[in-house]
């Protein structure tokens, strides 16, 4: 599957942020830290990977990175979910 080079480049910590910004306007501060605490990991795994450009991202990325979890942080299927 070819990536959509319609879209703007984003790059994992610009999406990361713009994400937790749009959570900060409607939900607590808990919620908001929650998502900044599961969203660290993908953004950790793109830049093991090189991947600068969110929509290049393909299953077979989210696949890598699913195992990837599981593997460096022993996590288990319903926290992996929530991650995802």
């Amino acid at each position: 599957m070819a990536a959509n080079h319609d879209l703007e480049p984003i790059d994992p910590s610009t999406a990361r942020e713009l994400y937790l910004d749009h959570k900060a306007t409607h939900c607590t501060e808990a919620t908001v830290q929650g998502h900044h605490y599961r969203t660290k990991h993908i953004v950790a795994w793109c830049e093991e990977n090189g991947v600068d450009n969110l929509n290049d991202l393909t299953g077979r990325h989210l696949h890598e990175f699913r195992l990837w979890h599981m593997e460096e942080h022993d996590i288990n299927q319903l926290s992996l979910r929530q991650h995802m």
